[in-house]
């Protein structure tokens, strides 16, 4: 059994009330007299030898040995690295989630402010005319998706661009199918405007005509808009007013110049008319707008005659702006009725047959076509294209298009008579007598 050693005397206390402790180089022999035995063993450093002797072990309890000091604290921190660890788990999945959010919110933010910025600009375009840019932001707005949402916010907007494409551009059936089903209400004046005037585009002009009540009712929030003036333009005309159409016409120049189809329509407008000098001035400003556009050489070629573009630069200029197919569609209609002038049939109705390619046989140009035709005189042609298998068939339009060519103004004259006419009972031929038989008559009467 291990006795306990009494602690060491206590140093002498100054005048002070303080213990006095040595400094300086007898420091370390004065602690060395005063140090107990067992504080070598448990080799305790000098610091603790110091707070020993100043304020005993009683103050704060008997001290630890170094071992027993570091095992304690091993054992300390051995039972809170759970919790530290769980807190510190809990604080990051935390600040991921905080993260996260706020990157979500911002990308959410952003795609909105992306979406407003693209409507903007597709919206401006539309107006200006620029469909090439037009079809570029209309991609961008929808989205890689090819359907509409019937949600979305500029669902309007995309329908007019839609429309817009199809029928000034490429003609494509499957822009019409996406459109359709938003565009089969648009026939009254409470539907939204941007509608009415996408089913107005996407129509022959025949139904623009039957409906310009409706396109009145719209014009004073669509006043503006160059494509308004030139629906109502080609209403106008359709139903034959032709000073209220060349109003129309200027105005949608006026306000869209860019809009290279409407400009090649009313120079065919103003044509048509046997207007040489507007056909003249309205092609020359073409030239300025749109020197290396296709619709641009169409009308030079075919109304005025000279090419715009030069030799050198044109091909760079159609690889730069390809033909656009209701640009073709309109080249070879033109190209059908010059070459049936020319004498050329055959060659004019596989032209006619090029040009309704050109637009996928869709059913609003070819009526147009048919009225363009029968406008211009060409009945042949004009029969050709009913007997074409892109015809409408089992439509009341076309059947009333159809019944158009039996009247018989439009009878073409190497026509053989109808069934009827050659069963009819012919004429009774009264034979004239001869001039002497007819003297010697008349002598005989005076005689008597």
């Amino acid at each position: 059994m291990v006795t306990p050693q009494k602690p060491p005397p206590l140093p002498p206390v100054n005048g002070r009330g303080r213990p006095s402790l040595p400094f300086g180089p007898d420091a370390s022999r004065a602690d060395s007299a005063h140090r107990p035995a067992v504080a070598a063993d448990r080799g305790d450093s000098g610091f603790d030898r110091q707070l020993a002797s100043l304020f005993g072990e009683s103050v704060f309890g008997p001290w630890l040995d170094p071992g027993q000091y570091l095992g304690a604290t091993r054992t300390t921190r051995r039972h809170s690295a759970p919790f530290r660890r769980l807190a510190l788990l809990t604080a990051v999945l935390c600040l991921g989630a905080a993260a996260g959010w706020i990157v979500r919110a911002g990308l959410s933010r952003r795609t909105v402010e992306d979406r407003e910025h693209v409507a903007r600009n597709l919206a401006s375009f539309l107006t200006q005319g620029e469909l090439d840019r037009v079809a570029q932001f209309l991609v961008l707005l929808r989205g890689p998706n090819a359907a509409l949402d019937a949600h979305d916010a500029h669902l309007d907007l995309m329908i007019r661009a839609e429309a817009a494409l199809y029928r000034y551009q490429d003609a494509d059936p499957e822009r019409l199918a996406r459109i359709k089903p938003y565009l089969s209400s648009a026939t009254t004046a409470p539907a939204s405007g941007e509608r009415i005037l996408a089913s107005l585009a996407v129509a022959s002009r025949q139904e623009r005509a039957a409906r310009l009540a409706l396109l009145e009712s719209i014009r004073p929030a669509f006043d503006r808009d160059p494509e308004f003036h030139y629906l109502l333009a080609t209403a106008l005309e359709y139903q034959g007013d032709v000073k209220a159409a060349r109003q129309a016409w200027d105005r949608g120049f006026e306000l869209g110049p860019l809009w290279l189809a409407h400009r090649y329509e009313q120079v065919w407008f103003e044509a048509r008319q046997g207007k040489a000098e507007a056909v003249s001035k309205l092609v020359g400003r073409l030239v300025l707008v749109a020197p290396e556009s296709a619709w641009t050489r169409l009308a030079s070629e075919q109304f005025a005659g000279a090419r715009v573009a030069k030799p050198d630069v044109a091909p760079a200029a159609a690889s730069v702006h390809p033909t656009p197919a209701v640009a073709l569609y309109h080249q070879n209609l033109a190209l059908a009725q010059a070459q049936v002038r020319a004498g050329d049939p055959i060659a004019g109705r596989r032209s006619l047959g090029q040009a309704i390619a050109a637009v996928n046989g869709q059913a609003p140009f070819v009526l147009d076509a048919f009225d363009w035709l029968v406008e211009a005189k060409a009945m042949g042609l004009a029969r050709d294209l009913t007997a074409f298998e892109t015809w409408p068939r089992h439509s009341e339009l076309a059947d009333a298009r159809v019944a158009r060519l039996a009247e018989p103004e439009h009878r073409p004259a190497d026509n053989p008579p109808a069934a009827s006419e050659s069963r009819a009972t012919p004429k009774r031929q009264v034979k004239k007598p001869s001039r002497g038989k007819a003297k010697a008559k008349t002598k005989a009467r005076r005689r008597k």
